[in-house]
């Protein structure tokens, strides 16, 4: 990212993507040129929240495979008992 243009359109074009964490990046980077300006720190807490239900999302999914799993060895092992 360091040869690229770290500029709001790239954020917004990295956030429309799904490439949160790339947008979050360059809207710190631009927060620090200009620490006043409210529209980059509203950007900032939106993507930390959409990065949060994401991850979120993940870990459920996960769960959801384990648990899968689990049931399925389960399975498995009473069968071989019997």
């Amino acid at each position: 990212m360091a040869t690229e243009l770290k500029t709001k359109t790239f954020a917004e074009l990295y956030e429309s993507q799904g490439h949160y964490k790339e947008a979050l990046h360059i809207y710190i980077d631009l927060l620090k040129e200009n620490p006043l300006d409210d529209s980059l720190a509203d950007s900032i807490k939106r993507l930390q929240s959409l990065i949060n239900e994401e991850n979120a999302s993940k870990k459920r999914s996960a769960d959801a495979q384990v648990s899968a799993i689990d049931n399925f060895l389960q399975k498995v092992y009473a069968y071989k008992v019997s």
